[in-house]
């Protein structure tokens, strides 16, 4: 009879642990990763001006892009950080979809730049502190840089 009480005290233990384990994920915050960006979208900011960003399959712009990343959604960065930085980005960056050191470079710059965690790897807070380069079509055709 105590060993069947040890035992049935010991189950008792491990499903209270087992319940309180999943309580805590389930209660936890689950750690939301972002997906990596893979395309871009068009975003309007504002009077008329419209502004390639990187985004998902899916069209969020809550995504990252860091170093050894490939594709439209790097070049969308690029446009923008050649433009909109500083005349080192302007004289370095190259529009080649390829999220290489310079590319990382001047994420660093353009984060430092507008406040930013300076890391070199772009994400959501570093795509709403950058500025964009953005085309006007109020019909003038105009680019400015716009955030």
């Amino acid at each position: 009879m105590n060993l069947r009480k040890k035992l049935v005290g010991a189950t008792g233990v491990l499903a209270v642990s087992a319940g309180l384990l999943g309580a805590g994920i389930a209660t936890a915050p689950a750690a939301h990763a972002a997906s990596t960006c893979t395309t871009l979208v068009t975003t309007n900011m504002g009077n008329h001006y419209y502004a390639d960003q990187p985004s998902t399959n899916s069209w969020s712009t809550n995504c990252v892009l860091a170093q050894g990343d490939q594709g439209l959604a790097v070049r969308a960065l690029q446009q923008s950080l050649k433009r909109c930085v500083n005349t080192w980005t302007r004289d370095n960056v190259a529009v080649d979809g390829i999220y290489g050191p310079k590319t990382a470079q001047a994420v660093r710059y353009a984060q430092a730049k507008y406040g930013s965690a300076v890391d070199g790897v772009y994400g959501p807070n570093t795509r709403d502190a950058m500025r964009w380069w953005s085309k006007n079509y109020d019909g003038s055709g105009t680019y400015a840089c716009r955030g």
